[in-house]
């Protein structure tokens, strides 16, 4: 798998859109659009700047994208493993990630129309 396709298929996987995503790294919406479809490159230290970005809005997406890139698989961990294996600090990070995710899927847009009535 080439490096765009692993960056692309992780904005996908933890729903990190390009701008969102521009906006955290300090760069434009084209540049991560273009590096997401591998229309163009980014140095080192660029992807490195949004693979810290994506971690900050989405906790555990640089090691999901480091799976992709090294062909091995995350998908063996449990939740609990998981949890267990981030930091103090981004225990935080990570239950805004999971309200974000929850907030726009189903069960959370269902939620947000019964609290509205």
């Amino acid at each position: 798998m080439f490096i765009h396709e692993a960056f692309n298929e992780t904005l996908k996987r933890y729903h990190i859109s390009g701008r969102a995503l521009a906006e955290a790294a300090d760069v434009s919406q084209s540049m991560v659009s273009q590096f997401r479809h591998g229309k163009k490159g980014v140095t080192d230290e660029m992807l490195d700047n949004l693979l810290l970005a994506m971690q900050q809005i989405a906790p555990g997406s640089r090691s999901y994208f480091c799976s992709l890139v090294a062909g091995e698989s995350l998908g063996s961990l449990g939740v609990k493993q998981v949890i267990e294996g981030i930091s103090e600090e981004e225990i935080p990070q990570l239950l805004v990630a999971i309200a974000y995710r929850w907030k726009n899927s189903e069960g959370g847009k269902m939620a947000g129309e019964l609290l509205t009535l």
